[in-house]
C-alpha cells in the first residue's frame, strides 16, 4: 500500500481549555512563530503522505480565520461537537472515502516530531495483523487511586500514559464509531473505542517530549523550547577627540570614534544581536551609511527601531551580554552606567544586562590603541500585551 497522498488527519479542537484558564482557548496561543494549533497543524501539511487536515472547532470560533492554514486547499474546517467524540465523528463524516489511513492527534500536542510520527506509521503498515497503532509511555510519578475518600497507592508500573497521534485503517475506524453511535456511548480516547469494537492495536513507544498542553505551566515550561538568540559585532576605529557615547552613557577621554552615525558601538552591536535574533537584516540595511539623513544619528533611534521591528514580530529582549574590547579607555568605572542606561533603553532589568570589558593585551590595531570592538549576544522573549 502506498502511503502517499493516503491520509487524512483529524485534529478535534473545539475544546474550551476550562483547565487551562485564559481568555483564548491554549489551541491558539502562540508558541514561537506559530500557535498551537498552528504548529500541529502544519507538520502535517509539510508532508506528501497527507491528503486533508480536518480541522473540527468550536460553533463559536473566532480565531480560526487568523491561522496560517486557513486558506490551505487540504484543510478543511468542520464543527465539532460537545465531547471529542462528537467532534472526531463529524470530521469523520467529511474524510476522503477513498483514504485508508486515518491520524488523529490533539490540538494541543505540538511537540510531535516527524520522526516520530513516521515511526508509527511503519508500525503500522508493517504488522499486517492490527487496524491501528498508539502511542504509550511510561508513567513516572507515584500513583494513588481515590477510593471513598481514601487515596490508595497502587503500582505506577501497570500503568502507561496515552499519547496521540492514533492512527488507524479507514474502514475500522469508521465501524468503531457507527458502533459507538448505536451504544450511545462518549469515549474520550479512540484507542479505547477501537479495542471495545473488537479490534487488535498495538501499543507502541511513545515521545515523553511529545507533550500535551492542559494548564498554563504547560506553556510556561515551553520558554526552553522557543529559544531565540542572535549576535552582534561592531569594530570602530578611534581618532583624537574629547570622548565619545557607549551605551548612551559618555565616557570622557582623548579619543572619539569616526563613524557615520554617532558611534556608539555598544548599541550597534546589540542592535544587530536583537535583530539577528528574530532573523532580520543588520543595521546596515536599515541604517545605510551612504544615506545623508544618517549622518551622525543617534545610536537610540536605531535601537529604538530595532525594538519596533521586533515588535512587529512579536518578540522583545529577555537578556543581553556584551564585551568592549579596547586597550583604553578604562571602561570598568562607566559599567553600572552603562548597565542603568542599557535597561532604560531596552525596558529589561539591570539584572539581565551583562557587561565586560577586556584589552587584546596589546595584541593588533586595537592592542595598539588605535580602535574599539564590542561583541554580543541577545536572546528574544516572545512579546505579550
Amino acid at each position: 500500500m502506498s502511503l502517499e497522498n493516503n491520509i487524512s488527519v483529524i485534529i478535534p479542537a473545539a475544546g474550551n481549555s476550562s483547565r487551562f484558564g485564559g481568555s483564548i482557548p491554549k489551541q491558539f496561543l502562540n508558541l514561537g512563530d506559530e500557535t498551537v494549533i498552528e504548529k500541529s497543524v502544519n507538520l502535517f501539511l509539510r508532508s506528501l503522505k497527507i491528503r486533508e487536515v480536518i480541522v473540527a472547532i468550536n460553533a463559536n470560533d473566532n480565531h480560526i480565520k487568523s491561522q496560517s492554514f486557513y486558506n490551505d486547499s487540504r484543510v478543511k474546517i468542520v464543527e465539532g461537537g460537545i465531547t471529542r467524540s462528537q467532534s472526531v465523528l463529524n470530521a469523520l463524516a467529511e474524510v476522503d472515502q477513498s483514504v485508508e489511513i486515518i491520524v488523529i492527534h490533539d490540538a494541543a500536542r505540538p511537540w510531535l516530531k516527524e520522526s516520530h510520527f513516521d515511526d508509527l506509521l511503519s508500525q503500522l503498515t508493517n504488522d499486517k495483523s492490527i487496524q491501528g497503532v498508539f502511542p504509550v509511555i511510561s508513567v513516572t510519578d507515584s500513583l494513588r487511586m481515590k477510593d471513598k475518600g481514601n487515596l490508595i497507592p497502587v503500582d505506577r508500573e501497570q500503568f502507561l500514559n496515552v499519547q496521540t497521534p492514533q492512527i488507524f485503517y479507514h474502514e475500522p475506524l469508521k465501524s468503531a464509531f457507527q458502533q459507538l453511535k448505536k451504544e450511545d456511548l462518549d469515549i474520550s480516547d479512540e484507542s479505547q473505542l477501537m479495542e471495545r469494537a473488537g479490534y487488535k492495536l498495538l501499543a507502541a513507544p511513545g515521545d515523553k517530549s511529545n507533550i500535551k498542553i492542559t494548564f498554563n505551566d504547560d506553556i510556561l515550561n515551553y520558554a526552553g523550547r522557543d529559544l531565540r538568540i542572535g549576535r552582534g559585532i561592531d569594530f570602530h576605529r578611534f581618532q583624537p577627540g574629547s570622548g565619545f557615547t557607549l551605551g548612551n552613557v559618555f565616557i570622557d577621554c582623548e579619543f572619539s570614534i569616526v563613524a557615520h552615525s554617532d558611534g556608539d558601538i555598544i548599541l550597534h552591536a546589540i542592535s544587530d544581536a536583537l535583530l539577528g535574533a528574530a532573523g532580520l537584516r543588520d543595521i546596515g540595511h536599515y541604517f545605510p551609511d551612504s544615506d545623508a539623513k544618517n549622518k551622525n544619528l543617534s545610536s537610540v533611534i536605531i535601537i529604538e527601531k530595532s525594538l519596533d521591528l521586533l515588535k512587529q514580530d512579536g518578540l522583545w529582549p529577555h537578556n543581553i551580554d556584551f564585551v568592549v574590547v579596547c586597550e583604553k579607555p578604562k571602561i570598568g568605572p562607566y559599567v553600572n552606567q552603562i548597565k542603568k542606561s542599557l535597561s532604560g533603553i531596552l525596558r529589561i532589568e539591570e539584572n539581565f544586562i551583562g557587561v565586560k570589558a577586556t584589552t587584546t593585551e596589546k595584541m593588533g590595531e586595537i592592542g595598539k590603541g588605535n580602535g574599539i570592538a564590542v561583541y554580543a549576544i541577545a536572546s528574544l522573549r516572545r512579546y505579550k500585551d
